[in-house]
């Protein structure tokens, strides 16, 4: 048996006529709705792509990833927020009109809390490329796998429980609609969110410092000390190349002189091709120092993209907040003078009409292209990558057949990671101090159990064997002395073979790290 609710139109209220205005309709259909449909795809691109696991071994690619699921989201329902509800408007379809209340009440907190996790994930990208570029060697230490993910559930954790109060502002109710002469779903405002102390708190107090004041501080001052480390590290680049120029000169001159006087000698000098800057480890930090700048300043471009499509968005929440506290003002003055409640109702009412008259035009159309540009920064991380990251562009040549894939050896490339790990932790540097240490200790070792040896013989024998021991003794230090002799040379020989040993790995180290 299934019930179902009969409703009396005389007890049910008036359905609303849900109204948007021109400025509205237009800019939602025409600008946001193309945005969205093309944000949607660049952003289910993007995810596809931080996925493949040759860009999973990048830790600034898992708050990448993270922050491409979260502009999917939010742009999926910006769609069922504000392009939806116009769409069923202009409609004559009843189930457009009783099922989006149930879409804007689910999309408007989801929205919500997926805006605020992309704007702290934004600032988790700008403070770990700030620990990269300006502290190197924390960085290391630091900012491993498992301390990134932790940031990322807890901005995701953080988002949630910010917004919870947000489930709790709209409602869903029935109506009767005349246009339909049905029951219909309509989507109302709850006392809590028309209340004007709740509005004051959560949206000019909490709001106005989660989502603008904190992050953007955060991004700006992190992001100044990072083109502040950018401009050194040119500086001294270009120190480096003016050395490397200096001296390609003297080359020239050396091989310019080959038909003088002693044109033999600057010949072996011009044939010797010396550069000493032109070392594994200087390619290999220069190497680094290109794809480190290149991510830098791909994120640089991430947060200057951000910096600029929400402020728009904070000017328009200052300017409401402003409206919010005036009338928050006038409600207490009201409730605290009820005396003179009629002039204060009559100031009200021409304040309300000064702001309809004067500046709801205005308003509403700040509002709408602020809503644009924050669908356009969730739509055009794309384009970024595309410029300034080469992984992500090989993988869109692959994809559209432009370029073969070139593979890479996991394991290679993860042992390669590791020992470049041990370098960076300085483990292999004292290695050749750890065996020379072993070597003396056990040097101490043999010595001090030929001397308890001896110190034995000597108790327990007689005058003649006591003379015996002593030559014993003699021939064991003589021994000794020359075994000592004949080590140091061959310690050194070890040791300048280990130092041999140890350049020769970190260059064929090095040089594999280049090829893979």
């Amino acid at each position: 048996m299934t019930s179902t609710v009969i409703y009396d139109a005389a007890e049910l209220p008036d359905c609303e006529p849900s109204v948007f205005n021109d400025i509205q309709a237009t800019i939602r259909l025409f600008g946001g709705m193309p945005i969205a449909i093309f944000g949607f795809i660049t952003n289910v691109i993007n995810v596809i792509v931080f996925c493949d696991p040759e860009m999973r071994c990048s830790l600034v690619n898992h708050f990448l990833l993270v922050l491409s699921i979260s502009d999917l989201v939010l742009l999926v329902c910006n769609f069922f927020m504000l392009i939806f509800p116009v769409i069923a408007s202009m409609s004559n379809n009843y189930l457009l009109h009783d099922y989006y209340p149930v879409f804007l009440w689910f999309a408007y907190p989801v929205g919500l809390s997926t805006q605020t996790c992309g704007v702290y994930l934004t600032v988790l990208v700008s403070v770990h490329r700030y620990l990269g570029v300006c502290h190197p060697f924390r960085a290391k230490r630091w900012v491993s796998g498992k301390p990134v993910k932790w940031a990322i559930i807890g901005s995701i954790v953080f988002s949630i429980v910010i917004n919870l109060h947000t489930w709790l502002e709209l409602d869903i109710r029935t109506c009767y609609s005349s246009s339909f002469n049905s029951p219909l779903r309509s989507i109302f405002l709850t006392p809590l969110r028309m209340n004007s102390k709740y509005t004051l708190i959560t949206k000019c107090i909490m709001y106005t410092l989660i989502m603008f004041i904190i992050p953007f501080i955060t991004l700006i001052i992190v992001n100044c000390r990072i083109v502040v480390a950018l401009k050194e590290s040119t500086r001294m680049r270009n120190g480096t190349s003016m050395k490397k120029s200096t001296q390609s000169r003297i080359m020239n001159n050396f091989r310019m002189l080959k038909g003088a006087k002693y044109s033999e000698l600057f010949g072996r000098f011009g044939r010797l091709n010396f550069n000493p800057l032109k070392t594994p480890s200087l390619l290999k930090t220069n190497g680094n120092s290109l794809r480190d700048r290149s991510v830098t300043l791909m994120l640089l471009a991430i947060v200057a993209i951000f910096l600029c499509c929400n402020c728009l968005a904070f000017c328009n929440n200052i300017y409401d907040n402003v409206h919010v506290v005036k009338k928050h003002a006038q409600e207490s003055d009201a409730f605290n003078q009820t005396s003179f409640l009629p002039e204060i109702e009559e100031q009200s009412q021409d304040y309300d009409e000064d702001w309809s008259i004067f500046d709801e035009w205005t308003f509403d159309f700040s509002v709408e292209i602020s809503n644009l540009l924050i669908s356009l920064n969730s739509s055009s991380s794309m384009f970024v990558y595309l410029i300034f990251s080469s992984k992500y562009r090989s993988i869109i040549k692959h994809w559209l057949g432009l370029e073969k894939r070139k593979r890479t050896n996991g394991v290679a490339l993860t042992t390669v990671m590791a020992a470049q790990k041990a370098l960076e932790l300085s483990i292999l540097p004292d290695e050749v101090e750890a065996r020379r240490h072993r070597k003396e200790k056990n040097r101490f070792v043999k010595n001090s159990k030929q001397l308890t040896k001896s110190t034995q013989l000597f108790l327990t024998t007689s005058e003649t064997d006591l003379r015996k021991a002593k030559s014993v003794r003699k021939e064991t230090e003589d021994d000794e002395i020359q075994e000592i002799q004949s080590d140091e040379p061959s310690a050194a020989s070890n040791l300048s073979r280990d130092d041999q040993n140890r350049s020769s790995s970190k260059r064929k180290l090095l040089r594999f790290a280049t090829l893979a």
